[in-house]
């Protein structure tokens, strides 16, 4: 990490979001010397994407900086959280010990006016395309907080659930967010695979409670990913998703949520630390050929498997019908 570019970092948050006029959720982190945790863990994640991407460190901070001017507005500040998510993936990817003559492009388009996933790498051998979504998810947790019944996805037709629940309370699954994921993700990956084939992977941020984005996309009886899934075309045919050749989850965004409140993280040492072999794993789930993501991104993601045997005997990683909260 290049001081001078840190320092230069550093100045540009705490000019455009510490001190400046419109109201910012992040203003007192970035208003602090020495830098508050949170400011920092920024400054430090911006840099490393600074050093293999000029300039990608300073956009980071000037759509953090954008995002401001509506008082305490929780849309503005789940689009941080989102923007933090990418953040915290890019920083990621682009640390990986990739070959030599590895390049790098920030959200690359194919045409002018095309859409663009998030990163593009480009090895001697193969070209890799990401892309990075975070789910707005404060309404949901309040709402998991306080129901006593869940339904993680589309199991259950709406009149049965009616029997079970009764006049408690049951949170809806959050899978539309998951579908138009993908939804997006397949349209930005097409028009790359029309030109060349590369490979796509889409990687979803969540938070702990994993099995969520598992039971929205395994589920067998209405998995996205599944000749089951409960979104269907014209004909009455599982919608399928050709271009998008993996799905990463990632279970981080509880730690970005205390640390924007200043909450001890006890399993992380800042809001954008990834986590290290110690740590639960993040899930892999292919949508095609596995040998196609490297073994290399799988273990930078820390993402495993999500049917692997050794994750079986945890209930986070497995699909369900229904949640009981007791």
């Amino acid at each position: 990490m290049n001081p001078s570019t840190w320092v230069a970092l550093l100045k540009q948050g705490m000019t455009t979001i510490g001190n400046a006029a419109a109201w910012h959720w992040f203003a007192y982190h970035f208003s602090r010397l020495p830098p508050h945790p949170l400011a920092k863990s920024i400054i430090d994640a911006c840099a490393d994407c600074e050093a293999k991407l000029p300039s990608l460190g300073s956009q980071f901070l000037k759509d953090l900086a954008a995002i401001s001017g509506r008082e305490r507005c929780l849309p503005d500040f789940e689009q941080l959280i989102q923007k933090l998510g990418e953040l915290l993936v890019l920083r990621q990817l682009l640390t990986i010990s990739w070959p030599e003559n590895t390049t790098f492009q920030h959200e690359p388009a194919v045409a002018v006016k095309g859409k663009r996933p998030e990163l593009r790498v480009t090895t001697p051998e193969r070209s890799f395309l990401f892309e990075v979504k975070t789910p707005a998810l404060l309404a949901h947790i309040e709402n998991r907080k306080t129901n006593p019944f869940q339904a993680a996805g589309r199991v259950l037709p709406q009149h049965q659930l009616a029997m079970l629940v009764g006049d408690a309370g049951l949170t809806l699954p959050r899978d539309n967010p998951v579908k138009d994921f993908l939804l997006d993700a397949e349209k930005k990956f097409a028009q790359f695979k029309a030109v060349q084939d590369e490979t796509s992977v889409l990687i979803i941020v969540w938070d702990d409670f994993i099995y969520e984005p598992i039971t929205v996309l395994k589920h067998e009886q209405c998995g996205l990913l599944t000749p089951n899934s409960y979104w269907k075309d014209e004909a009455g045919m599982a919608v399928s998703y050709p271009h998008i050749d993996a799905v990463v989850l990632l279970r981080h965004l509880n730690y970005l949520y205390r640390a924007t409140g200043d909450h001890a993280l006890e399993e992380r040492a800042h809001a954008l630390d990834f986590g290290d072999e110690h740590a639960l794993p993040n899930v892999f789930i292919s949508n095609g050929d596995p040998d196609l993501v490297p073994q290399e991104i799988r273990r930078a993601l820390r993402a495993v498997d999500w049917d692997a045997p050794e994750l079986q005997h945890a209930a986070d990683y497995r699909p369900k019908d229904l949640a009981i909260w007791i």
